[in-house]
């Protein structure tokens, strides 16, 4: 008995403190209890980049599927925001063609070179790799990386929540530096980029080697030699 009392006035004890503290049965709720109640952060600051074009590579991730909707995400039927973007990551790609700089693809398992959006599409010679949404498993790209000695990455692609995602994260926490235009990267669903664009600006490991940027807002300096 001497045991259950001391259980009781313990218990009594802690219900004071709850009490006292302000404590109430809100605080168990869930972040999904509190969904609707939860707003989003100021949006990150964009910041000017210059890359130097000796050590960067320019990252084109899954842009297959405009010419065949079976043959890709990015295509009119799932993913419109892909498509509207092309026109900007073509103008990226062409100024880093022009400065030099190496650009390298990937593409989804059911696609083939061919599928890249016509505007995007490979030149002989440019590294193209096949995996999931992490493009560093399962490929060659981490060789195809330190073989050219790069070590900035700017990345682009689609779906901004998995192979931007999960690329660009890893190549932070590899010891790259990531350059991360914010209208480069697209999803089905606005909600996807911002969380994305949210991770990369607080998440440890990756936002101290992150630079979120615009592709107007990217300059590609002169290589040395």
């Amino acid at each position: 008995m001497t045991s259950l009392s001391a259980y009781a006035a313990r218990v009594a004890q802690l219900a004071l403190l709850a009490s006292a503290l302000g404590w109430s049965s809100a605080h168990a709720a869930t972040v999904v209890d509190e969904w609707k109640k939860i707003k989003a952060p100021p949006a990150p600051k964009l910041g000017d980049v210059t890359v130097d074009p000796s050590t960067t590579a320019l990252l084109l991730l899954d842009f297959n599927g405009a010419q065949n909707p079976d043959k890709g995400p990015c295509n009119t039927k799932v993913k419109p925001r892909c498509i509207a973007e092309l026109p900007h990551v073509a103008k990226l790609m062409k100024e880093a063609r022009d400065s030099g700089t190496p650009v390298v693809y990937s593409i989804t398992s059911n696609a083939a070179p061919e599928d890249i959006a016509t505007v995007l599409a490979p030149k002989d010679g440019d590294p193209i790799v096949k995996s999931g949404a992490n493009k560093f498993i399962n490929t060659d790209l981490e060789k195809i990386l330190t073989d050219r000695h790069i070590k900035t990455v700017i990345v682009t692609g689609t779906a901004s929540e998995g192979a931007v995602l999960n690329t660009a994260a890893y190549a932070a926490l590899k010891g790259m530096d990531v350059v991360l235009p914010v209208d480069g990267m697209s999803s089905t669903d606005p909600y996807a980029e911002q969380y994305v664009t949210w991770h990369f600006a607080n998440a440890p490991g990756v936002s101290a080697r992150t630079k979120l940027t615009k592709i107007d807002s990217i300059k590609f300096g002169k290589a040395p030699g």
